[in-house]
C-alpha cells in the first residue's frame, strides 16, 4: 500500500491542485444565491455584468439531465463600462434541490454592441426580446429553443454535419437556435411583449412624453411565423442557416476559433492563390507566342469624356473601349446587349428604346493576357439600384441580420432584372451598411461608399469624417435610404488607387494576389458599371473600369463563390415562376442566389417603370400626346382623367428632372412694374407647356419676381403661398410669410395656398368656372389639375390623391382661365400671354448615378419637401 500511494501520490496531489485552481478560477458554486448565479454567469460571459433580474431559465430536461448535462439558461449581459446588453446562453448544472452546482460554456446569441437587447421573456420552448438602437425600438426577435428545424437548409449528410459543428460553436447545441426577426418600418418609443404557448403579442408605442402616444399591436404565430395584421408596419423574416462549400465552411470555422483567428487563414489562402497564379502564367506562356501580347505604350493619355456632346442620349450605349493589346480578341471592348429575350423591359418605354444593359470584356493586365474583366453597363435612366443585407453578413451591431433575399413585395420583385454581390464580410473591416433606414453597421469615415437616396438616385463617393448617417456633410439624414461601404476608393476622379493602398482584402503586399474580384463604379455620364474578373488584382480591376470611363469605383467582394452577377425575370415568387442566368458560366454562385437566400449582402437592379403611380378614381396614366422631352422613347409628361362627364378633372404630370421651369408676367399683370414678360429665345425652343396663373388686381396686388428682381412685394398671410423657381429651374412651394430671399435669376409668384403638408386652408365657392391648381409631390413630380367647378376643392382632392403634399390655386384674382397650352398640339405655347404663366422647358433626362463630394452633396440631395433634385 505504501508503494502504491508513493507511486500515485504525486498524481493525486496534482489532481487536487488542479481542482483547487479550477475552483478559484470559477468561484464557489452559486448554490441557491441568485446574486452569486448572476456573478458566475458574468464571469462565463467574458467578464460581463449580469443583473439577477435579467436571468431566464429554459424548461427543465429532468432531474438527471439537469444534474449531469445541465439546464439551459438565457440571460442579458453587458461588457464593463457599456450600457448595451446582448442575449447569452449557457448550461447550468442544477442539483435536485434546485441549487446551481456549476456553469458550463457561454454563447453570445446576438453580439449587437450598438443595440441594447432587453425585455427578455421565455415561455415553453420559445423566447423573445426587443432591441433598442439609438434610443428607439427597432426590432423584436423570437427564438425557437428546440433548434432551427426547417430553417436549416442543409440537405446532405456532410452539410448537416458541418451545420451541426457551426451550431455547436455558435449556440452550444448541434441543433442550434431558430430565429424569427420582426423589424419595424418606423422605430418606436417603447415596446411591450406577451409570449404565450402559440403566439407572441407585441405592442409598439410611438410618440414621446410631450405628445400623444400612439400604439400598434400585432400577433405572431410561433409555428408559422405569420404576422397579424400583415400591414402592421412590421416585417417578419426567419433567419436561415445556409449550407456552404467545405472550403468556405472550414475557413469560417477556423477563423472563429479564438487561438487561430483570421490572419493564419488569410496567409494560407494567399499562398494557394499565388501558386495558382504562377501555374497559370507558366502554362499560358508555354503555349503562346510573345508577339501576341505586346502592350500599347503606357504613356497614352486617357480618352476625353464626351458625355456632353450627346447630352440628349446621355452617352448611351457606351462607346467602344480600346484594347491595350496590338491584337484584340473578337468582341473585346465592343458593347452588346445580353441575348436574353425573356428579360423584362421597363413599363411605358417605347419599343425602339435601347437595351438597358450592355456587356463587354477587356484585358487590362499586361502581364496576363489571358485575364479578362467582364463589364456590365447599366442605363440609369431606365434602371434603379437597391441593396439588401445577407442572412450572415454583414453581422449587424444593432439587431437582426438582413433578409438575404430580394423583397417579397410583388411591386418590387416583378421589376427586378439583375442582382450582384456586395462587399466584404464584417470581420474584414466592419464597413458600414444601412438598408431602408435601418443601420446594421455604422459608417466608417473615409471609406468608399454607395448611397441610395429617396429620389432613387445613386451616389458614389468617400464618406465624411463622422461615424453616423449624417457624416456626409450637408446631406439631410432622411435623404439617404441605404448605403454600403468597402475599403478606400478603387478609382476617384479617374485616378486608380488614389490612396496608394497595398492591401485589398487580405492579400499579399504589392498589387495583391490574383483571384476573382468584383467592383462597381459610376461613369462621368451617370451610368453604372459592374466589373468581374478571374485572375485579376485590384489594380487590374481598377484599370479595367478606368478604361470603360469610370469616374469613381468601389471594390466589392472577392474570391470564388462570393462574387457573381445574374440576370433575372421574376413573375411569381411564391410559385417559383422566375428565370435567371449568370453573366458567365465561370461564376460559381448558384443561379437562385439573391432570389431565395444569400449569406452575404448584395445589390439588385430594378426597372424604372415610366408611368407615375396610379391615382385612385382616375384613368391610367398615358403618355401625353404633345411633345416629349428627350429621350423621346421615355415619356416625361403624362395625362389622366378622373371624375364623371359633368365633373371631369384633367391631370397633367411632369416627371422630376424632365423639365425646368420659368415664370413670366402677363401683359395685364403687374403693369406698374417691369418684370420679364417673355421667355428667352434659347428656352423658347424647348418649351413643353405653358400654364396660366391669372392676373392680380391692381388694388390688391400679389407678389411677383423674375430673374432675381422683386417687381411686386408679397402680400403675405396664412392663406397665400409662393411658387418659387430657382435660377437652375427647380420649382418649390413655400408659405408666403416664409418665402426665402431671392437668389440670382430666381422667379417667384404669389398665389392662394391650396394644400400644405396635407392640410387644406378653407376655400370659398362660387359659380362653376374653369379652375386649375398646381401641386408638387415629395418625389419632385409637378402636377396640374384642371376642371370646371364651383370651388377648388375637387381639384385639391385630385392632387392629394395623386401624391402631392403642397399645392397652390392658379388664380391671382382676375381672369384665371385654366389655361394649359401644350407643344406638339393644336394649342402650342406662345411667347407672351395676357395673364401670367409658368413655362415648362424640356431638359434631357440625366442618368441617376452621380459622384458626390462630402462637402457638396447638399446640392445633390438637400431639398425642401416638394422640390425636385436634378
Amino acid at each position: 500500500m505504501r508503494r502504491w500511494l508513493h507511486r500515485r501520490g504525486l498524481v493525486a496531489l496534482a489532481c487536487a491542485l488542479a481542482a483547487s485552481a479550477a475552483c478559484v478560477a470559477h468561484g464557489s458554486a452559486p448554490g441557491r444565491d441568485l446574486d452569486a448565479l448572476a456573478r458566475a454567469l458574468g464571469r462565463r460571459a467574458d467578464g460581463s455584468l449580469v443583473a439577477p433580474a435579467d436571468i431566464r431559465w429554459e424548461p427543465s430536461g429532468g432531474i438527471v439531465s439537469d444534474l449531469l448535462v445541465g439546464r439551459w439558461v438565457l440571460f442579458l449581459a453587458r461588457a464593463p463600462g457599456e450600457e448595451n446588453r446582448d442575449v447569452w446562453r449557457c448550461r447550468a448544472r442544477v442539483a435536485p434541490d434546485g441549487s446551481v452546482v456549476d456553469i458550463a460554456g457561454a454563447h453570445d446569441l446576438t453580439n449587437t454592441p450598438l443595440g441594447d437587447d432587453h425585455a427578455l421573456v421565455v415561455h415553453g420552448r420559445h423566447a423573445a426580446f426587443a432591441t433598442r438602437v439609438y434610443g428607439q425600438e427597432q426590432s423584436v426577435t423570437i427564438l425557437s429553443l428546440d433548434g432551427e428545424g426547417d430553417r436549416n437548409k442543409a440537405a446532405t449528410l456532410s452539410d448537416r454535419a458541418m451545420t451541426a459543428v457551426t451550431n455547436l460553436q455558435r449556440t452550444g447545441a448541434t441543433e442550434g437556435v431558430g430565429r424569427l426577426d420582426l423589424t419595424f418600418e418606423s422605430p418606436g418609443r417603447d415596446v411591450a411583449l406577451r409570449l404565450g404557448e402559440t403566439t407572441l403579442e407585441l405592442t409598439l408605442f410611438g410618440g414621446d412624453a410631450r405628445h400623444s402616444i400612439t400604439a400598434s399591436t400585432a400577433q405572431v404565430d410561433l409555428g408559422t411565423g405569420e404576422l397579424t395584421p400583415s400591414d402592421a408596419g412590421m416585417r417578419a423574416e426567419a433567419s436561415m442557416h445556409l449550407p456552404k462549400r467545405f472550403s468556405h465552411w472550414a475557413v469560417d470555422t477556423l477563423r472563429a476559433v479564438s487561438w487561430i483567428g483570421p490572419a493564419p487563414i488569410a496567409w494560407v489562402e494567399d499562398q494557394a492563390l499565388s501558386l495558382r497564379d504562377t501555374y497559370r502564367r507558366l502554362t499560358f506562356r508555354s503555349g503562346k507566342s510573345q508577339t501576341d501580347v505586346v502592350v500599347i505604350a503606357k504613356s497614352e493619355p486617357p480618352a476625353l469624356d464626351p458625355s456632353e456632346a450627346q447630352a440628349d442620349e446621355a452617352h448611351w450605349p457606351p462607346p467602344h473601349v480600346p484594347s491595350i493589346w496590338k491584337s484584340s480578341e473578337p468582341g473585346e471592348g465592343e458593347w452588346s446587349a445580353p441575348p436574353l429575350s425573356w428579360l423584362h423591359r421597363p413599363v411605358g418605354v417605347a419599343a425602339d428604346a435601347p437595351a438597358a444593359f450592355y456587356e463587354t470584356f477587356v484585358r487590362p493586365d499586361e502581364e496576363r493576357p489571358y485575364a479578362k474583366v467582364l463589364l456590365v453597363a447599366m442605363d440609369m435612366r431606365q434602371l434603379e439600384l437597391d441593396m439588401e443585407a445577407g442572412v450572415e453578413d454583414p453581422e449587424p451591431l444593432t439587431g437582426p441580420p438582413g433578409a438575404g433575399r430580394i423583397p417579397r413585395d410583388p411591386s418590387v420583385y416583378r421589376r427586378v432584372v439583375a442582382a450582384f454581390n456586395g462587399a466584404f464580410k464584417t470581420e474584414h473591416g466592419h464597413y458600414g451598411m444601412m438598408v431602408h433606414k435601418r443601420v446594421l453597421l455604422p459608417p466608417v469615415p473615409a471609406a468608399a461608399t454607395v448611397v441610395v437616396l429617396d429620389d432613387a438616385r445613386v451616389g458614389f463617393g468617400t464618406w465624411g469624417s463622422e461615424r453616423k448617417v449624417g457624416g456626409i456633410v450637408g446631406v439631410p439624414d432622411d435623404a439617404i435610404v441605404s448605403f454600403r461601404q468597402n475599403l478606400d476608393p478603387l478609382i476617384d476622379h479617374g485616378q486608380i488607387n488614389p490612396a496608394g493602398r497595398n492591401l485589398w482584402g487580405f492579400t499579399l503586399p504589392g498589387k495583391g494576389v490574383q483571384t476573382e474580384r468584383s467592383g462597381l463604379c459610376v461613369t462621368g455620364s451617370g451610368h453604372l458599371i459592374y466589373a468581374w474578373g478571374d485572375d485579376v488584382s485590384a489594380t487590374s480591376l481598377g484599370r479595367a473600369m478606368s478604361m470603360a470611363g469610370c469616374d469613381y469605383a468601389i471594390h466589392l467582394d472577392m474570391n470564388p463563390y462570393h462574387t457573381g452577377f445574374l440576370f433575372t425575370a421574376i413573375d411569381d415568387l411564391p410559385a417559383k415562376k422566375y428565370r435567371s442566368s449568370l453573366l458567365t458560366a465561370a461564376m460559381s454562385i448558384p443561379t437562385d442566389r439573391y432570389i431565395q437566400y444569400a449569406p452575404k449582402d448584395f445589390f439588385y437592379v430594378l426597372n424604372h417603370d415610366a408611368p407615375p403611380p396610379g391615382v385612385p378614381g382616375a384613368s391610367p396614366w398615358v403618355a401625353d400626346g404633345g411633345l416629349q422631352p428627350p429621350p423621346q422613347w421615355l415619356p416625361g409628361v403624362w395625362s389622366a382623367r378622373s371624375g364623371g362627364a359633368s365633373s371631369a378633372i384633367d391631370l397633367v404630370d411632369v416627371e422630376p428632372s424632365r423639365a425646368t421651369w420659368r415664370i413670366r408676367a402677363g401683359s395685364s399683370d403687374a403693369i406698374a412694374a417691369s418684370p420679364l414678360r417673355e421667355i428667352a429665345a434659347d428656352d423658347a425652343k424647348r418649351v413643353l407647356l405653358a400654364v396660366g396663373l391669372g392676373v392680380a388686381p391692381d388694388r390688391r396686388p400679389l407678389g411677383f419676381a423674375t430673374d432675381g428682381h422683386m417687381a411686386v412685394a408679397l402680400r403675405g398671410g396664412d392663406s397665400f403661398g409662393v411658387l418659387v423657381v430657382s435660377g437652375d429651374g427647380r420649382m418649390t412651394i413655400f408659405r408666403a410669410d416664409d418665402a426665402p430671399a431671392l437668389g440670382p435669376h430666381d422667379d417667384l409668384v404669389e398665389l392662394p395656398l391650396a394644400l400644405w403638408d396635407g392640410e387644406r386652408p378653407p376655400v370659398g365657392a362660387g359659380a362653376p368656372v374653369p379652375r386649375a391648381a398646381l401641386g408638387i409631390a415629395p418625389s419632385g413630380r409637378v402636377l396640374v389639375a384642371r376642371g370646371v367647378f364651383s370651388s377648388i376643392g375637387p381639384l385639391v382632392d385630385a392632387l392629394s390623391a395623386a401624391g402631392c403634399s403642397r399645392a397652390v390655386v392658379l388664380d391671382r384674382g382676375l381672369r384665371a382661365t385654366g389655361l394649359l397650352d401644350r407643344a406638339g398640339t393644336d394649342r402650342p405655347p406662345r411667347g407672351q400671354y395676357e395673364e401670367s404663366v409658368v413655362y415648362a422647358i424640356g431638359t434631357p433626362l440625366r442618368p441617376r448615378g452621380f459622384r458626390f463630394e462630402p462637402s457638396a452633396l447638399v446640392a445633390q440631395a438637400g431639398r425642401s419637401t416638394g422640390s425636385p433634385s436634378r
